[in-house]
């Protein structure tokens, strides 16, 4: 097999851990077998240990993915470095403290803690490590896709209630189901404010008041109480649109 024309650079990204190297490279081109030999050296040669370590991948699946792979190769390491330790000596006692073996060792008890998986999880791993610095409670607890989905129908059961009782809402909730906006709409309007919380105050609030109606805007309103005005001229009681003309009469 020829060798392949980024062997060079694969190497340097597999040794050079001095340096900070960005990688872009394709799906299926080796990122994450270079990512572990990495890894390795800095655990084995550089004898950095694996709690030490931080590996951020884009989705939980590649973490795991990482995660296994560094276990094959430090469970690897392991058994050969000890079975020729075996053939040398004979000896069957811990291995010694700067050995490979040792060190192989060492990263396979840190590798289930190890700060390996996804950019959300490092930091949630930062935040409940250290809360008071982050100004956040000491026990504060970050849910994941279900119980947050599960907190979020409990939060807008409440919040449904309210946009109906609350009479300061109850009036443009009701405009806004009149014109064909549905609680569905809201409930998605909600979902999407809880997921980009952090944008609001910029996006959101930070655009003020809207712009006063065009001047048309008026006679607009002044043809709807006019015709609300007309309300008793239904002949038929069970209009829905008679308690439409009602509030536009207000």
């Amino acid at each position: 097999m020829s060798p392949l024309t980024d062997a060079d650079a694969r190497e340097r990204i597999k040794t050079d851990t001095a340096a900070t190297l960005f990688v872009d490279a394709g799906a299926g081109s080796g990122k994450t077998r270079s990512l572990v030999d990495r890894v390795r050296t800095l655990v084995l040669e550089d004898r950095v240990p694996l709690r030490e370590i931080a590996a951020v991948t884009f989705t939980e699946k590649a973490g795991a993915e990482l995660r296994d792979r560094l276990r094959d190769t430090f469970e690897s390491v392991y058994r050969t470095e000890r079975r020729a330790r075996r053939e040398a000596d004979g000896a069957a006692d811990e291995p010694p403290p700067d050995s490979r073996e040792r060190l192989a060792a060492d990263a396979l008890d840190d590798l289930d803690g190890a700060a390996i998986g996804t950019l959300h999880s490092f930091a949630q791993r930062i935040l409940t490590t250290h809360p008071i610095e982050a100004g956040l409670p000491p026990l504060v607890e970050v849910l994941d896709e279900v119980a947050s989905s599960v907190a979020f129908d409990a939060r807008w059961s409440v919040l449904q209630r309210e946009l109906l009782d609350e009479e300061s809402l109850a009036q443009p909730v009701r405009l806004a189901l009149a014109a064909g906006v549905k609680l569905d709409h809201l409930r998605s309007l909600a979902r999407a404010f809880q997921s980009d919380w952090d944008l609001i105050e910029d996006r959101v609030l930070s655009q003020g008041p809207p712009e006063p109606a065009p001047p048309e805007a008026g006679d607009l309103v002044a043809e709807a109480r006019a015709i609300a005005a007309r309300a008793d001229e239904c002949t038929d009681d069970g209009d829905r649109f008679l308690e439409r003309l009602a509030a536009l009469d207000g």
